[in-house]
């Protein structure tokens, strides 16, 4: 397939893979050109010119952002590639100190994101011993399932604030009021609760990973929150020349932290207009019977995630005979192809389930048009498999 061709596919096919990547805002990319074409080329870190200066200076002013989209101090943002990169460092860093405090427990959810589940088993691999909690047919996990497995060596919980796949939005806040005065840390993987929820860190939080490309800013540029009287006991993953305070070495790519910084200041309640076309897609594919995976409640879901499974219909099937339509396939961060969702396996118990579901995802730049036509796509497609198994 030629440029050309591949050119005039994308344009006729509709994007619902919002909760993988979100498109850029062009505010955002004019935020980053102005940072390029002004010939802010210096190292941020080299401040002892005038252009490393200029650099440094963006840098900040994108930190203050990002800190203020989530209650923040600037001195509690560290800059990473993504939230995957926060999550190891909030994970493998602090695991030094919880050894030394003999504090050896962990204490997750089986439906957290790979980039949680894969640290803390290497975690495990070292010594420590880990609790997977499994969740509600819903995908919740409550604060008295945490409760129950505390123990007196627990140093560390580690819950999402959305799920990345079936939208559930986990109780942080009461998790966090239950932990109080316990001496446990927890960390919270953000990464899509930011711009979906009114996330803040002031609900007591240690530790938050961000994402800028899930707020339609650029992919490459994440962020950890450490609360400042936290930051001591967390230790560099990577070593190098020791920008971050220590605790992330590397040269800050300053145009994505200008990009981040802006997507952060552009963040606005889109729920209205995301729980519109939720409501007007559901409503179209009704007659196909649907099985919808997450929280029922809207208070306890984010509208842009919907989770759905034809029964009978493995999802291969709709990915063949649906080319016009991007939507998600169990985690899109999980490898180079797609895996089952271990999230729908945890919340059903079941692997056909698993192999029946699909992600749809929308966004800021998702029309009411294509939520029709989406629908109408599936409907056809799901109608002509059933025909084909000789389902009626």
């Amino acid at each position: 397939m030629d440029n050309l061709t591949k050119q005039a596919f994308a344009a006729n096919c509709i994007y619902l893979d919002n909760a993988a990547t979100t498109a850029v805002d062009r505010r955002v990319l004019d935020a980053m050109y102005g940072v390029m074409a002004q010939g802010h080329i210096g190292n941020p870190h080299a401040r002892h010119h005038v252009f490393g200066a200029a650099a440094h200076n963006s840098v900040e002013t994108a930190r203050c952002g990002v800190a203020e989209s989530i209650s923040a101090q600037p001195g509690e943002i560290v800059f990473t590639s993504g939230a995957t990169e926060a999550n190891n460092l909030a994970i493998k860093g602090i695991a030094s100190y919880l050894k030394s405090e003999g504090k050896t427990h962990l204490i997750t959810s089986a439906v957290e994101h790979a980039s949680v589940l894969e640290p803390l088993r290497e975690l495990e691999a070292q010594g420590f011993e880990l609790t997977i909690l499994g969740v509600k047919p819903c995908g919740m996990i409550e604060a008295d399932m945490i409760e129950r497995a505390l123990r007196p060596d627990t140093g560390l919980v580690c819950v999402q604030a959305v799920n990345n796949e079936v939208g559930v939005i986990q109780p942080v806040e009461e998790i966090s009021e239950m932990l109080q005065g316990r001496d446990i840390l927890l960390h919270c993987d953000a990464a899509q609760a930011l711009g979906k929820t009114d996330f803040d860190v002031s609900n007591r939080v240690d530790f938050a990973s961000l994402s800028a490309h899930k707020v339609y800013g650029p992919q490459g540029i994440g962020a950890l929150f450490v609360r400042s009287d936290k930051r001591q006991l967390l230790s560099a993953v990577s070593k190098g020349g020791g920008q971050e305070s220590g605790l992330r070495s590397g040269t800050l790519p300053t145009a994505l932290c200008v990009g981040f910084g802006k997507a952060c200041s552009l963040l606005e309640d889109d729920s209205r207009h995301l729980r519109g076309l939720r409501w007007s897609f559901l409503n179209r594919i009704s007659c196909l019977k649907p099985v919808i995976y997450g929280h029922s409640h809207p208070e306890w879901n984010v509208p842009g995630i919907l989770n759905i499974r034809f029964k009978g219909i493995e999802t291969e099937s709709l990915i063949m005979a649906l080319p016009d339509l991007a939507f998600g396939v169990g985690a899109a961060c999980s490898s180079a192809g797609a895996k089952l969702s271990h999230v729908v396996r945890a919340t059903t118990g079941s692997e056909q389930a698993a192999r029946e579901s699909l992600r749809i995802s929308f966004g800021r730049f998702t029309t009411h048009q294509e939520i029709r036509r989406a629908a109408d796509l599936i409907i056809e497609a799901v109608e002509d498999i059933r025909e084909l198994q000789g389902v009626a």
